[in-house]
């Protein structure tokens, strides 16, 4: 079972590093920081909850784009975004837990029991581009990538994946809606004898992934992700 416990002295040290990181000075006392260190606990503790710990109307306050993340069924938390890279967002957590995203999909992680530590596509990535490059034919809808995962060094793993438009749908973050297609990917790794259905939730005007549930390996839960304060848009690279 998933274990990863973030304590109150992880959580301020995390804010700490990560407001120096964003070039930001506080005070252990600012409010903003206590705001922070109550909205960023949580990550992948054991036991279900209904929400996050914020309300609404405080993580629309604060003052960093951030994303929510629950793995499998523990608490949701937030994460800050802690830098932009070309075309890859960096989130981290109140103990330095590091989420890397590209155009919404998870590509690597940091500080998790197993960590995805890279990911390399043959062919694009259908969420790379807007509209979706989702192919048409039945004999070209398999795309494969090549993931590396530590510990226990899995290098140069390959999964097989094969995407479906499967409709359009309407999500609601933060008591706002947002009209998104569903695009849903069937994931096939037959070095581990294991299968997983990614889901991405696309905005239909701009191609914002909103919403995802993602699995990268069979020892972390699938992990769901929700954008409640958008970053800007990455650089797109060719």
């Amino acid at each position: 079972m998933f274990r990863h416990v973030i304590t109150r002295r992880g959580v301020l040290g995390g804010l700490a590093g990560g407001l120096a990181g964003l070039g930001v000075t506080a005070c252990s006392s600012s409010p903003t920081l206590d705001i922070l260190a109550s909205a960023l606990t949580g990550i992948g503790d054991i036991g279900k909850a209904p929400g996050y710990a914020l309300s609404d109307a405080q993580i629309e306050a604060l003052p960093y784009a951030s994303l929510g993340i629950r793995i499998g069924g523990g608490a949701p938390a937030i994460t800050i975004l802690a830098s932009i890279d070309g075309d890859e967002l960096h989130w981290a957590s109140a103990d330095r837990v590091v989420f890397v995203t590209r155009r919404g999909r998870l590509v690597k992680t940091v500080g998790l029991p197993r960590d995805l530590s890279a990911t390399v596509w043959v062919a694009a990535d259908p969420l790379a581009s807007y509209p979706l490059l989702v192919p048409a034919s039945s004999s070209d809808r398999k795309i494969s990538r090549f993931v590396d995962i530590r510990p226990n060094d899995d290098f140069g793993v390959p999964m097989e994946s094969r995407f479906e438009v499967s409709g359009d749908e309407t999500i609601s973050l933060l008591g706002r809606s947002h009209d998104c297609v569903r695009l849903r990917e069937h994931i096939l790794v037959r070095k581990w004898r294991w299968s997983t259905e990614n889901v991405f939730w696309i905005d239909k005007d701009s191609g914002r992934v909103w919403k995802s549930r993602q699995q990268f390996c069979p020892d972390v839960p699938a992990m769901t992700l929700e954008v409640l304060k958008p970053a800007p848009e990455p650089v797109k690279t060719a």
